[in-house]
């Protein structure tokens, strides 16, 4: 008999009073998460807490300096951590951090711990890059939600042990993970035991609840849990999956057009999380080779590039054409009765604009009607070739007639009288043949497309993966690919190389008094203007939180100082909605001036800092290897 479904009290219960103890959150990341209901505790007082765990504060800030959160400076203390990925990002991460610590010492018969977290950090990364897109959550703690979403999955296998191992394919032991077989046992779901232990732990309502399994229904609610709710689920059906198991490509499609994203949209996704999928492995002590990520991603984008199985009734149409009403008739109710729509003409003019307008891949003719008959088959083989199913019905049984039929085009021959049977199983027959070379000729045009667009998908994925999704600037990784070979060549030609970091003034501020929403908005701001003041041979990139660095090529000082002084004008320019802005600039020029790459940046970075000690909103000239050599 199924089992009642509880509540979220009898769930927490059911987790925690068995003889199993669960893998629990340390006590320092429960402080963090009790710290953030506290409007008295700032950013020292959060770093204070994190300190007392050493371990903690060392991948906290190995987090910060990872793909997601790096700036150009490396952070080495916990107060650029937490700046970086915020307070309550830091909080949250710090639970799933110390959860898959104390996971490591659980053994679960018939439950992969290390697919669980590899599949957990790629929903984490998928999750990010979704919310990005959408605008629903700052990335840290849309990462935090996504990497915890499926949490009670190993909290039941935990706390419920035997109870919930079963036998599988050749005799092997798995843990149960079907949410309707465990609602029908238990009465609750691992979704909803993510849901209970995310409250349980301090995470928002709103959050807690969006992690729950339910049947997801488009266009059914637009409030922001509901919303947060279809982000999960779609980042569920983007995730790793065991070899064999085919994700769902329609489950995907169908999240995915409610929240408005496209193909290429997800696509991009993919990418992304494929690019950061190992190093943010290493970061949860987990080794992960990027030939492992690209294959299991390989998967992801292979099932979304299919395109769905034709759905066709068209095929199934059966058009009679005879100049007897009374054989059509008797046609008629003999294929109808089998279930095939029906359609019917008297003369081939009609019969030919029938098949012209509707369509219909499988024709009856009435031999009888002679070379008018012999025609119009004539007409539709040589219009429509394979694509249709001629079955001629003749009344003469001699051999020349169905050499005649065959000869004019007809796929088969049928005598008169007319065996119901025999019809039905002709034009079925006709009807799977034209069935299996459309969708083989739909399978043929989408490879040809695929092959056409090859370059310029892979073209697009690597735009997305290096693309900023807030700001629709480079990012970090598009500029460790952009830079090196620019600067090569500006040093090669003897060319002027000019590079400007910006850094967006009382960035904290702004996002700790107004929100992150304003905070990103202002991002946004400062992005927008910066694409607009470059040309087309300049590169922009964000590569820090609230940092960002423009590359201009062929630029003499002169001109980069101007350049800069230009864009700090621009960005100081009030705006509607958003707080007064200002950037602080550094600039360096290089290429000759400087041994690599590296040096260029880090001066325009020590120019950055001087702007900001000067106070602020200002632009600051780096001094070149050779003039600081001769001031000492």
């Amino acid at each position: 008999m199924p089992a009642s479904p509880l509540t979220d009290p009898e769930i927490l219960q059911a987790l925690t009073a068995e003889s199993r103890p669960l893998p629990s959150p340390s006590a320092v990341a429960l402080e963090l998460m009790r710290a953030l209901e506290r409007r008295d505790l700032g950013m020292r007082d959060i770093a204070n807490i994190a300190r007392k765990d050493p371990a903690l504060v060392a991948r906290m800030i190995q987090l910060a300096n990872s793909a997601i959160f790096a700036g150009m400076r490396p952070a080495v203390a916990i107060e650029e951590a937490v700046l970086r990925i915020g307070t309550g990002g830091l909080a949250r991460l710090a639970i799933a951090l110390s959860l898959m610590q104390a996971s490591k010492v659980t053994d679960i018969e018939g439950f992969d711990l290390r697919r669980f977290w590899m599949t957990s950090i790629q929903r984490g990364l998928v999750f990010q890059y979704l919310s990005q897109r959408v605008g629903k959550m700052p990335s840290a703690e849309a990462f935090s939600l996504g990497l915890l979403a499926d949490v009670g999955q190993l909290a039941m296998a935990v706390s419920l042990g035997a109870q919930a191992v079963y036998i599988g394919a050749e005799g092997s032991v798995q843990v149960l993970q079907d949410p309707q077989v465990q609602m029908q046992r238990y009465g609750y779901d691992q979704g909803d035991a993510s849901a209970v232990l995310l409250a349980h732990w301090g995470f928002p309502v709103v959050l807690a609840q969006a992690v729950r399994i339910r049947p997801q229904t488009p266009g059914a609610a637009e409030s922001r849990e509901a919303q947060l709710g279809e982000c999960v689920a779609l980042s569920r059906s983007l995730q790793l999956r065991p070899d064999g198991v085919a994700p769902d490509a329609g489950q995907m499609r169908s999240l995915a057009e409610h929240l408005h994203l496209s193909e290429s949209d997800l696509q991009g996704v993919l990418a992304s999380a494929a690019q950061d999928m190992a190093g943010m492995a290493a970061v949860f002590e987990m080794k992960l080779e990027q030939a492992e990520v690209d294959a299991e991603f390989d998967r992801l984008r292979r099932a979304l590039a299919t395109p769905p199985l034709l759905d066709e009734p068209i095929a199934d149409e059966v058009l009679i054409v005879s100049k007897d009403a009374a054989l059509r008739l008797g046609l008629r109710q003999a294929l109808e009765a089998a279930g095939h729509a029906v359609v019917e003409a008297a003369t081939p003019a009609e019969a030919f604009e029938i098949v012209q307008i509707q369509g219909p891949r499988v024709v009856v003719l009435d031999w009888a009607d002679g070379d008018s008959a012999a025609a119009l088959c004539r007409s539709l083989r040589t219009e429509r070739g394979p694509r249709i199913y001629l079955l001629a019905l003749s009344r003469d049984m001699e051999q020349h007639a169905v050499l005649n039929a065959l000869d004019a085009g007809a796929n088969d021959v049928l005598f008169a009288p007319v065996l119901p049977q025999m019809l039905i199983a002709k034009v079925q027959t006709g009807a799977r043949a034209t069935r299996v070379l459309a969708a083989a000729e739909a399978e043929r045009s989408h490879g040809l497309r695929t092959l056409r667009t090859l370059e310029q998908r892979n073209a697009e994925l690597l735009q997305a993966a290096g693309t900023d999704e807030l700001t629709g600037v480079g990012n970090r990784r598009a500029l460790d690919a952009f830079l090196p070979p620019l600067f090569a060549q500006a040093a090669a030609e003897g060319q002027p190389l000019a590079c400007l970091m910006f850094d967006l003034d009382e960035f904290k501020r702004i996002n700790d008094r107004l929100g992150h929403d304003v905070g990103d908005q202002a991002l946004r701001a400062v992005g927008r203007v910066l694409r607009q003041q470059s040309r087309g041979m300049d590169f922009v990139a964000r590569v820090g939180g609230e940092e960002f660095l423009m590359l201009c090529p062929q630029t003499t000082e002169e001109a980069a100082m101007r350049v800069a002084e230009r864009i700090r004008a621009a960005i100081a320019v009030p705006q509607a909605d958003l707080p007064p802005l200002s950037v602080s600039v550094g600039v360096a020029l290089g290429a000759a001036a400087f041994a690599d790459a590296a040096s260029l940046i880090r001066a325009a970075d020590q120019a950055l800092l001087q702007a900001k000690r000067l106070g602020r909103n200002r632009v600051c000239l780096a001094p070149t290897a050779s003039s600081a050599a001769a001031s000492n």
